[in-house]
C-alpha cells in the first residue's frame, strides 16, 4: 500500500486511476472526507454554524460545492474548516489504512491533504506527484473550473521543498500518464530494494 499526495491538477488522480485499472484498490481521500458529512451529524451542524445555514441543502445534507466556493479562496476559512474536519478525517483514515493493510492486496490511498494533516505516521511510503502551477491551472481550467476557482484550488495546499524532502518518492506530474506510471513503478521498486528516498525530477 502506498500513499499518494500532491496539489490539485498535479496528476495524482490520473496515476491513481491507472493503478486502479491495473488491479489496485483505491482509497479516495476526497470521498472519505465527504463520507463524514452525514446529515444532522455533529460535524455537519458545526460546519453550518461556522459557515452559515445556507451551506445545507433542503434535506439537511451539506452542499459541498458551495462549501468549496466559500472556503478555497480564503486562508482564514480554510483554517476554520480544517479545525472541524481534520481530526475526524484522520481517525477514519487510520482505520481504513489498517483494514486495507490487513487485506494484503495492493492499495493506493490518494490523500491530497496528507502534509496539511501534519504528515501523520501511517506506515506507508509517501509518493508526491508535483507539477508547476501553470500546468496545474491549465488542467483545472480544462476540467471546467472558472479561472478564479482554479487558482484558488491550485494554491490551497503547499507542496514545496519541505514536503518533497519528507516524501519517499517524488514524481514529475508533467509527464504523460504512462510515463508517470513507469516512473512510479521504478521508484517503488527502488524503495522496495532498500535504496532509500527516490526522486524523479522536481527537486
Amino acid at each position: 500500500m502506498v500513499l499518494l499526495t500532491g496539489p490539485s491538477g498535479s496528476g495524482k488522480s490520473t496515476l491513481a486511476g491507472l493503478l486502479e485499472r491495473r488491479g489496485w484498490r483505491r482509497l479516495d481521500g476526497d470521498a472519505l472526507a465527504k463520507s463524514l458529512y452525514v446529515p444532522g451529524s455533529p460535524l455537519v451542524r458545526a460546519i453550518a454554524k461556522e459557515f452559515g445555514e445556507n451551506i445545507l441543502k433542503g434535506d439537511a445534507s451539506l452542499d459541498t460545492q458551495l462549501l468549496g466556493k466559500i472556503v478555497f479562496p480564503s486562508a482564514v476559512k480554510r483554517e476554520a474548516l480544517k479545525r472541524l474536519v481534520y481530526k475526524p478525517f484522520l481517525k477514519v483514515l487510520r482505520s481504513r489504512v489498517r483494514a486495507a493493510r490487513a487485506a494484503r492486496r495492493p492499495w493506493v490511498a490518494e490523500v491530497a491533504i496528507y502534509f496539511d494533516l501534519g504528515a501523520p505516521r501511517l506506515g506507508l511510503p509517501v509518493v508526491l506527484v508535483q507539477a508547476p502551477l501553470k500546468t496545474r491551472l491549465a488542467r483545472l481550467r480544462s476540467a471546467g473550473l472558472p479561472p478564479a476557482r482554479a487558482r484558488a484550488r491550485a494554491s490551497a495546499l503547499s507542496f514545496g521543498r519541505q514536503e518533497q524532502g519528507r516524501s519517499d518518492l517524488v514524481l514529475d506530474g508533467r509527464k504523460r500518464p504512462l510515463a508517470l506510471l513507469g516512473d512510479f513503478k521504478r521508484g517503488l521498486a527502488a524503495l522496495g530494494q532498500g535504496h532509500g528516498p527516490a526522486n524523479s525530477g522536481l527537486r
